[in-house]
């Protein structure tokens, strides 16, 4: 597998000529208005053979970007519990039940379970091709289903998860303290959780005071906590590859 991070929490896999895109946005400045307000932009000639989201927030679903980019014989999976929102936007997804592993050109997706931090219904994408296995954990929050994860998949060349600890005062959400996704010291373990070789960090870089407050000191915190448990850190910026396998130069 080539695999490109987009921005935010967007992923680019390729393999044999196929194009697999995860959470792939290019509009941000809707809904709540997080992510970057720059995004990179896929370029003019690409092309999904499979388009995937982790779930509805604005930030991980772009409807007009999934138009532009996937193929006519492409396919829109996402899962069966966001299936009828999905399907009032015009599409007509492919929805997969937890735990169904489905073959889809060079790639098998698999939906595995995630927790939304405000209630939402959310998943992770497992993807194997080319020998390899990788994980995109969306924004999930910490949940005790990791510990059954690692025991079923047993390996990931790699894991994608959000690491911001996003605290928030958004609309129709009641303010709390505690963090919405996945912490440094929570990734961190989660990757270890896994049996990953390595973590890419994603869904980090942007704060709004008093509505978007990303954790503090976040990548500090995060390679601390990485050297006390012996986990591989990748840091790659949107629109970089990714570089597998993983190296002993990495922190």
């Amino acid at each position: 597998m080539k695999l490109h991070r987009l921005s935010w929490a967007g992923l680019k896999i390729e393999s044999n000529g196929q194009i697999l895109l995860i959470d792939a946005v290019q509009n941000y400045q809707r809904g709540a208005s997080i992510g970057p307000e720059n995004p990179v932009q896929f370029a003019q000639n690409t092309r999904a053979y499979v388009v995937l989201i982790t779930h509805l927030h604005s930030d991980h679903y772009d409807p007009e970007a999934i138009r532009s980019v996937l193929k006519p014989e492409g396919t829109f999976v996402v899962s069966e519990q966001i299936a009828a929102e999905v399907r009032n936007d015009g599409f007509a997804p492919l929805a997969l039940a937890l735990n169904t592993p489905r073959q889809i050109g060079n790639f098998t997706v698999t939906a595995v379970f995630a927790m939304d931090g405000v209630g939402d219904k959310q998943v992770s994408w497992v993807i194997e091709a080319d020998g390899q296995r990788i994980l995109h954990g969306g924004d999930t929050m910490w949940h005790n289903q990791f510990w059954q994860l690692g025991k079923t998949w047993q390996h990931f060349d790699a894991v994608f998860l959000p690491v911001n600890g996003a605290v928030v005062n958004i609309p129709r959400v009641v303010p709390s303290p505690v963090p919405i996704t996945l912490t440094p010291i929570q990734a961190v373990t989660v990757t270890r959780l896994l049996n990953a070789d390595v973590l890419v960090p994603i869904h980090y870089g942007f704060h709004r005071d008093g509505m978007y407050h990303q954790f503090p000191q976040m990548e500090e915190d995060l390679g601390r906590e990485a050297k006390l448990q012996n986990v591989k850190v990748q840091w790659v910026e949107p629109g970089s590859r990714v570089a597998l396998p993983v190296t002993e130069e990495l922190v």
